[in-house]
């Protein structure tokens, strides 16, 4: 009985530690710490293959690949992009706890910590939540509406693409374009008009499935706020 009960526990703790080593799967990158200073950027995550290769991206944007090799003794942990500059910092410290995961290195006489969590699915970035066709339906300066002045006769709407571009008609019936960018670490979006006379505007951002809340933060847009709505098909 004796014997059996040690052979459960050897069992028990040899597959306890080959599951310790098994860094493959899905894993979202909930914070970056650089020197004591957090700087995690938005919906990160890599997927790392079992086959020796990994993808990362933020949110539903893939911007990397590569190949991976994981030393079990030393617990290094050692990825090589195929698609963008050579890593010259060295593999990561792997420390893994359940479906939590810690990367440690040095980088530039600097600590960097990266905290990860498996997860299933990919998650979305605030540029993903953003992405489609929005009516204004309130928009406020100092924080009073001022909808039946700039918008009187609903007209406004702006339809954000997926392709970096961005087309609205304004209050008075017309047509602007432009170009819009999302702030890699935080929810802050810049609309570039195709105008040349119309200055850039970056506005904090929020949005779930059927809200859109944008509040300027740039000179030529401080104190307004403007609230959209979900649509699925354009406004005659």
């Amino acid at each position: 009985m004796k014997i059996k009960i040690k052979v459960l526990f050897l069992f028990l703790v040899t597959n306890s530690f080959l599951f310790a080593q098994d860094i493959s799967g899905l894993w979202e990158i909930n914070k970056v710490l650089v020197g004591g200073q957090t700087m995690t950027p938005v919906a990160k995550w890599t997927h790392i293959h079992k086959d020796g290769s990994y993808q990362s991206g933020n949110g539903w944007l893939q911007n990397a690949e590569g190949t991976w090799t994981f030393d079990k003794k030393k617990k290094l942990y050692a990825p090589i992009e195929t698609n963008g500059i050579k890593d010259e910092f060295g593999p990561f410290t792997v420390e893994l706890v359940n479906n939590t995961m810690t990367w440690l290195r040095e980088e530039e006489g600097m600590i960097v910590t990266v905290q990860l969590t498996k997860i299933d699915r990919i998650p979305k970035s605030t540029a993903d939540r953003i992405v489609g066709l929005w009516d204004l339906h309130d928009v406020s300066k100092n924080e009073k509406s001022i909808l039946e002045t700039t918008d009187p006769e609903n007209k406004h709407y702006i339809f954000i693409r997926w392709d970096r571009l961005y087309r609205e008609r304004t209050s008075k019936g017309e047509r602007a374009t432009g170009y819009w960018h999302m702030h890699g670490h935080k929810p802050e979006i810049t609309l570039l008009s195709h105008n040349k006379n119309i200055p850039p505007q970056t506005w904090k951002v929020s949005a779930d499935a059927n809200l859109l809340k944008m509040t300027g933060i740039s000179e030529a847009n401080k104190g307004i706020e403007k609230i959209y709505k979900r649509i699925h098909q354009f406004p005659k």
